[in-house]
């Protein structure tokens, strides 16, 4: 049946135990705004197009991070031929003890246990908490220890650590390495999200000049009483919002 709203067809996936994910994010950059701050989008397919992360899809991520919304990242290949491989781009979830079956991967996803990769695997700890989990801090903010570990059979050349989508930390390896870690301590004044990234100068991988890099989900800084929240992001997403209208107008 063809259902009359993607807030209908959303509620239908989750009774399933499904997922609702914006593929080809962040296009349409319309009313997918609204799917997000309605609470319909359980995650964001990432396509890492280009050798870094400055590009249209991480940018606009970063800004509904920053707004307070919690949105896990995962990977699609997108095979649109034979030119293109299976798993090229891909989602990774942890699912700890639970059994290995649809379901529990859904549910590791939903919580945003997640990196998404074209071959690079992260591992990334704040506190020791995973990405998807949440850290309490004070009033004034506090210290984090962030620990990333990344392994690649490409070689790859920078890792970094974000927080609020600036580059907070950093090892970088100019030659190349199929290895790297991270540990460092990150000061925070108030609420935000840690996440951790890594990306190769090699590739393209495909015709599509898909980088070779990875990125994790978040892990969340709350602090009581305040709410994050990022004044330029909402603006750019309230007239993503009046475009869509008058567009549909």
């Amino acid at each position: 049946p063809l259902w009359t709203s993607l807030a209908d067809w959303a509620d239908r996936c989750r009774q399933r135990e499904g997922l609702v994910v914006a593929v080809h994010f962040p296009y349409p950059t319309a009313e997918l705004a609204a799917d997000i701050i309605l609470g319909k989008i359980d995650a964001l397919e990432l396509y890492p197009h280009g050798q870094n992360f400055n590009t249209l899809r991480f940018y606009d991520w970063y800004r509904y991070l920053n707004c307070g919304y919690r949105l896990p990242a995962v990977g699609g290949t997108d095979k649109m031929g034979a030119y293109m491989p299976v798993g090229a781009n891909r989602t990774y979830a942890h699912l700890g003890d639970e059994e290995f079956n649809f379901q529990n991967w859904a549910k590791a996803v939903r919580k945003g246990n997640t990196f998404m990769t074209t071959g690079p695997l992260l591992d990334f700890r704040a506190d020791g908490r995973a990405p998807g989990d949440e850290i309490v801090l004070g009033a004034g903010g506090g210290t984090i220890e962030v620990q990333v570990e990344a392994k690649s059979f490409v070689p790859f050349h920078r890792l970094e650590v974000v927080l609020n989508g600036r580059v907070v930390a950093m090892e970088e390896e100019t030659s190349g390495t199929q290895q790297l870690t991270l540990e460092n301590k990150v000061e925070t004044s108030g609420p935000g999200w840690l996440a951790a990234r890594c990306v190769s100068l090699l590739g393209p991988t495909s015709m599509w000049s898909l980088g070779i890099q990875a990125h994790t989900s978040p892990v969340y800084l709350r602090v009581p009483g305040q709410e994050l929240f990022s004044a330029p992001a909402a603006a750019y997403l309230l007239t993503l919002l009046d475009g869509a209208e008058t567009w549909v107008d």
